[in-house]
């Protein structure tokens, strides 16, 4: 446990939150663990999040609301000590802001409130509000927002969080299976790629987790944890939460660099180009290998433990509520 300084109260603006209910996505997972490794360093700190969707999941010293509740978001605001906008590019979250502004208080956004692809409204957003900090989810997309929105270079810092390392263990044994997760009906995923690597490779079992219907995120960790190997075939990512989820449980990948969190080569996994030929080839060298499959797995799991270590993420989330507040 470290507490530095006088208490914080900090009101987060999400879209979603949390790894049950009705939304789980890489952000909403994301903020929680961010909660979660804060509370456990800086139980100081308390959070009120306001939230599009009902949150089930609870962290110890923060509350939860909806956004639509206006009394209580003003009420929130009116005693925080830093208003954080962490995702939710909506006219809700906008008024949050807003009031925030009004009352004077520090204002972060993001990580997940700006990526350029919808850079219209990102414009109108940023148009109607003053904040002292942006963050973004990777540092190539501190060159691109500052570039793209006119923002001071000094106002913007990436901030990646990790998966929680007691959730993603690595498991004693494996499954003899190849693993393809995600929410097949979004097109970015890219399920059919995966498909037609699976057909090259009719002598390896695959598992296509999310393949037009959605799976309860608690209880798909076992069996993803328990994969031989791990293919991401997103067209791109700017983070890989879920990338970073199974290399914790020390599983393989075969990647390609648009996947932001593509790891290190030869190390947890296999980085390549994006075709067919290239990703067959980089998982037959992988599994027909047991030495090196098994460096990988003790690489993957290292490599997360090194570069997303929650102490670590919970110190730079204080040191930006400092420097704002």
């Amino acid at each position: 446990m470290i507490t530095k300084g006088k208490d914080k109260k900090v009101v987060i603006l999400a879209f979603n939150f949390g790894i049950s209910g009705e939304m789980v996505n890489g952000p909403g997972i994301s903020l929680r663990n961010l909660l979660l490794f804060v509370k456990t360093f800086y139980p100081n700190i308390s959070f009120s999040v306001f939230t599009r969707y009902p949150v089930t999941d609870s962290i110890a010293g923060s509350c939860f609301y909806k956004i639509g509740d206006k009394d209580k978001l003003k009420s929130e605001i009116e005693k925080a000590d830093v208003v954080h906008c962490w995702s939710g590019l909506r006219a809700n979250f906008l008024d949050g802001i807003k009031i925030a502004n009004s009352l004077f208080k520090p204002v972060i956004l993001g990580p997940n409130l700006l990526d350029s692809v919808e850079f219209k409204a990102e414009k109108i957003m940023l148009s109607g509000i003053d904040f002292n900090m942006l963050l973004t989810a990777n540092p190539r997309l501190k060159y691109i927002l500052a570039k793209l929105h006119k923002i001071d270079h000094n106002k913007i810092r990436s901030f990646m969080v990790g998966p929680d390392l007691d959730l993603w263990r690595v498991p004693e044994n494996t499954k003899e299976y190849i693993l393809w997760k995600g929410n097949s009906a979004q097109p970015v995923k890219d399920i059919q790629f995966a498909k037609n690597v699976a057909q090259k490779l009719r002598e390896y079992k695959f598992l296509f987790l999310g393949d037009k219907k959605s799976f309860n995120y608690m209880d798909h960790i076992q069996q993803a944890s328990q994969a031989k190997l791990y293919i991401n075939t997103s067209l791109s990512e700017t983070k890989g939460m879920a990338q970073l989820e199974q290399m914790a449980a020390g599983v393989p990948s075969v990647v390609h660099p648009k996947i932001y969190c593509h790891g290190e080569n030869y190390v947890t996994g296999i980085i390549t180009n994006k075709t067919i030929n290239d990703y067959v080839d980089a998982i037959k060298e992988i599994l027909e290998d047991n030495s090196l499959r098994q460096m990988m797995r003790l690489g993957a799991r290292k490599y997360v433990e090194k570069n997303y270590n929650p102490l670590d993420i919970a110190k730079k989330y204080w040191e930006i509520l400092e420097h704002v507040g």
